[in-house]
């Protein structure tokens, strides 16, 4: 067994993507989970029983304040990171979106594991530092439970409302999980802006092939009334890293 550590990796390989936009300029990523100790006497044991409820996820992302644009308060805001033109940012316009890493090898050539957390509702940041630092943000936030994955990355798509719509990939069936093989879906409706609510992805949605049957997620839809696109978070394997394989942005145009 090697003893030079070279088969522990370093935080650095992890490649951080919120909605499908790589977060160039994060330089601290700190995913968590909020839970609770319990811990039961019983009668005739002199050792209790204990157990952890695990409540939900924590998820602080630092981020230098760029010149130019910010991506993650674009994106918190509900607005596109690609737009040029002035915006701003409020509290009353704060979503909350999903934020996953895929985790790259020793020789960045390939991805090898990856975790997910959607659902990060986070508050709005305010820059700080002293004089002479760089700039920085750090935005908080409770998240849904984390998943982890091993052997397998992220990758998503975002794809217009069709009888033929296909991932243009052939996704792998989340591990666990019987004929699943989409990891997120979110419903779309951009008739008149940009809407979207948060489906629970099943067997009859997305197919092995890629497929994406758009009448299932309508049926699924409780707050929408139009779905015109759909984001899908999916796993894949293979090699290819970022930027040479990048997953979609869910503001894309498409």
């Amino acid at each position: 067994m090697p003893l030079e550590g070279r088969r522990f990796r370093r935080r650095k390989k992890e490649v951080i993507f919120v909605e499908g936009v790589f977060i160039d300029h994060a330089q601290d990523v700190t995913p968590g989970i909020d839970r609770n100790d319990e811990t039961y006497h019983l009668f005739g044991l002199e050792s209790p029983e204990t157990d952890v409820q695990h409540n939900y996820g924590t998820l602080t992302i630092g981020v230098l304040d760029k010149f130019t644009n910010n991506a993650l308060l674009d994106l918190l805001t509900s607005q596109d990171p690609a737009a040029t033109a002035p915006r701003q940012y409020k509290i009353e316009d704060l979503t909350s979106v999903q934020v996953w890493a895929n985790i790259k090898d020793t020789k960045n050539t390939r991805y090898v594991k990856a975790w997910y957390m959607g659902g990060w509702a986070a508050g709005m940041p305010m820059p700080s530092g002293d004089p002479n630092a760089k700039a920085v943000y750090s935005v908080s936030g409770n998240a849904e439970l984390p998943r982890q994955f091993e052997g397998c990355w992220l990758h998503a798509v975002k794809l217009a409302s069709g009888p033929s719509a296909n991932l243009g990939f052939t996704p792998l069936q989340v591990p666990g999980e019987a004929s699943i093989f989409a990891v997120s879906i979110r419903a779309i409706d951009e008739t008149s802006g940009f809407d979207q609510e948060k489906i629970i992805p099943s067997a009859a949605m997305v197919a092995s092939d890629g497929a994406v049957d758009f009448d299932e997620i309508e049926a699924a839809m409780q707050d929408l009334d139009t779905c015109t696109h759909a984001y899908v978070v999916f796993l894949q394997s293979g090699t290819g890293v970022y930027p040479n394989v990048a997953p979609m942005s869910i503001r894309a145009s498409v």
